[in-house]
């Protein structure tokens, strides 16, 4: 499965020993950003620290409700929001005192007093805007069947706007974009010669020094000028050959090398981690195609770059594959080089080392007659010189020659590790800096960009709003004829998913499970959700009665993942996945348990398993008996003696 990739971010951060005030902060983000539970437990113990008022209180109710029907609580959840009504008739009428008053008259008409619903919904309706809002919002439970009607419209229009604002269709992918890794870059390879090296060339020069003085002084024995002057022309002559020499040999030897890593004979490098080399060379060869250069064809555009594609993928597989980084974070970096390669094309530096490193025609003119005339005034010379004395002109004529010989070859190996190693570090800073500069750039644009968790929250709300109208729109219901109803959001499979630090889990791509419960049964819409794309599918429609639910399994393959399976009498069962594990998901600060819940919370599970649990174990009973679904409907009774109707 594909790793998480968690956001850097600072909103849900909280330490245990924070103030009440900050633990309160934090909870309301959770609550803003489709977290209930662990919005309510952040607000329970800024108020078990002395924080309480009635703001606090008002989005504590809310956290207690959000994502839940009042048939959800626990006993003693409903035993403490009673509680709560007995303070709310101290409080004097800020803004949220109405809230909290109009949300407890609502409470009260529905679990079975006498008061008339249409005090509490124009209490409601009266409230300021923001206020009204979150209730209308988080209570999206609890205002169902026809209690929900006075305020569809309205909530229906907000989702369509809210849907596209904020420039979502241009902002959501940069959610699931992996953040960046800084840039690395290859450290030039050290100088090959070592000191053991330096010293035999050193012992070489002394002995081509000491055989070139002595054959000087045989030289000026013989008294000759002719024999003088050849042998200070052939000293300037060796000059010549040794400069140009080295020089041909240095750039020669440069241009090999380059050479060899662009025409791809350089192998691939090896790793253990297979998965994310792997995933390196397909964004290699994903990006190369993608951006040839312009006019070029793609297939010979791959095929040319072959060389520096393998060259370059392996200095990323090499630089990053001990850090247990995933492929993701480095796409950024292999997109740059890709593009790179082809701006050096389109400029013709592409391949400028061919004439960086090219051997001059004047070096090679240079070299080639220096080294001839040096040989001849040298022959000249030493057969002058051994008129003097054969067997010491002989000795230092050979000391000479071979010291210069091993000398050479030794001084260029040095100088030109030397000189390799300076030009290789002017040029990792050159690659250094450019990829710096693009990766703050990437970095800066993601920051930009990203969209907040509120943003996600708000859009994705608004499209499960879509999703129930067109299911009404279907089902040609109103709210009026829908007793509850419940919205089941699940992850596709292999979809990318992110989340901030301490948040839960977001997917571009979502599976919705819509169930309207009416008199005549349950009513079930599935549509996918692209959600990077603002795209709805509907992709199944099932109408079931009431006694034909058979039974609900809940399975954990993992402590931290869950699924659904629900039984029809006349079918086999459905499989639904609910969330995936977590274990390995999380950073250090984080608990895998926490994690988990969080994205079990967000789905909708418990109030979906509630309402099939009920309906798979009672049937319509099941309706008959709850006074919180029956309050809004009249004659209800005589509705549930009717028989039940044919399954469609």
């Amino acid at each position: 499965m594909q790793a998480d990739e968690i956001h850097n971010s600072t909103v849900y951060q909280v330490l245990p020993d924070a103030p009440p005030e900050e633990k309160y902060k934090v909870g309301i983000a959770y609550l803003r950003d489709g977290v209930p539970s662990r919005a309510r437990e952040l607000i329970d113990e800024a108020r078990a620290h002395g924080y309480d008022n009635a703001e606090v209180r008002f989005h504590w109710v809310l956290a207690m409700l959000s994502k839940r029907s009042y048939r959800d609580l626990t006993p003693d959840e409903r035993q403490r929001l009673a509680s709560e009504v007995h303070w709310c008739d101290d409080l004097s009428g800020s803004k949220w005192a109405r809230s909290l008053s109009a949300i407890y008259d609502l409470l009260d008409y529905l679990i079975g007093t006498d008061k008339d619903p249409e005090h509490a919904l124009t209490q409601l309706a009266d409230l300021p805007s923001p206020q009204r809002g979150q209730v209308i919002h988080h209570l999206d439970l609890v205002l169902t069947g026809g209690l929900k009607d006075r305020f569809w419209a309205d909530i229906r229009r907000h989702a369509k706007e809210t849907r596209t604002s904020h420039d979502r269709q241009n902002r959501v992918w940069a959610y699931f974009e992996p953040s960046p890794i800084r840039p690395r870059t290859r450290q030039p390879t050290p100088a090959t010669s070592t000191t053991r090296d330096r010293v035999r060339t050193g012992f070489a020069t002394i002995a081509a020094a000491l055989g070139a003085g002595y054959l000087a002084k045989a030289v000026i024995l013989t008294a000759q000028p002719l024999p003088i002057v050849a042998y200070l022309a052939a000293l300037a002559l060796a000059c010549f050959a040794i400069r140009s020499g080295l020089q041909w040999h240095y750039l020669s030897g440069r241009l090999a090398e380059h050479e060899r890593r662009y025409a791809g004979r350089n192998g691939t490098t090896e790793t253990s981690d297979q998965g994310f080399a792997a995933g390196v060379t397909r964004q290699f060869e994903y990006y190369f195609n993608r951006y040839p250069p312009k006019g070029m064809d793609r297939t010979h555009w791959t095929k040319t770059t072959a060389g520096i594609r393998s060259w370059l993928r392996n200095e990323i597989v090499d630089l990053y594959r001990e850090s247990r980084v995933p492929a993701g974070r480095v796409k950024w970096l292999v997109r740059f080089l890709a593009r790179d390669v082809r701006d050096k094309w389109h400029k013709g530096e592409l391949f400028e080392y061919r004439e960086r490193y090219q051997v001059t025609l004047s070096v090679k003119v240079i070299c080639t007659l220096s080294t001839m005339a040096f040989l001849g005034l040298v022959s000249y010379t030493v057969s002058a010189a051994l008129e003097t004395e054969l067997l010491a002109t002989v000795a230092a004529t050979l000391a000479m020659l071979f010291g210069t010989a091993y000398a050479l070859h030794g001084w260029s190996d040095i100088i030109g590790e030397r000189r390799r190693g300076a030009e290789d570090l002017l040029e990792r800073e050159r690659v250094h800096k450019a990829r710096e500069d693009e990766y703050q750039r990437w970095k800066d644009k993601l920051d930009a960009v990203r969209p907040s968790e509120t943003e996600m929250e708000t859009w994705l709300t608004a499209d499960k709003t879509i999703v129930v109208e067109r299911a009404l729109h279907h089902y040609r219901l109103a709210w009026r004829d829908v007793l509850t109803h419940a919205v089941l959001q699940t992850p596709v499979k292999n979809s990318k998913h992110a989340r901030v630090r301490g948040g839960p889990r977001r997917y571009a791509k979502y599976d919705i499970r819509l169930f309207l419960i009416t008199l005549d049964g349950v009513r079930e819409l599935g549509t996918s959700i692209d959600f990077e794309h603002m795209a709805l599918t509907d992709i199944e429609r099932n109408n079931f009665r009431f006694d034909a639910v058979s039974s609900v399994y809940v399975a954990t393959p993992t402590d931290l993942s869950c699924d659904l399976e629900l039984t029809l009498m006349n079918g086999e069962p459905r499989g639904i996945h609910i969330t995936d594990p977590t274990s390995d998901q999380t950073t250090p600060d984080e608990s895998p348990d926490v994690v988990a819940q969080m994205n079990l919370d967000v789905t909708g599970f418990t109030h979906t398993l509630h309402i099939l649990e009920g309906i798979a174990a009672e049937g319509k009973r099941w309706i008959e008996r709850d006074p919180y679904l029956t309050k809004p409907l009249e004659g209800l009774a005589d509705e549930l003696n009717r028989p039940e109707p044919v399954e469609r």
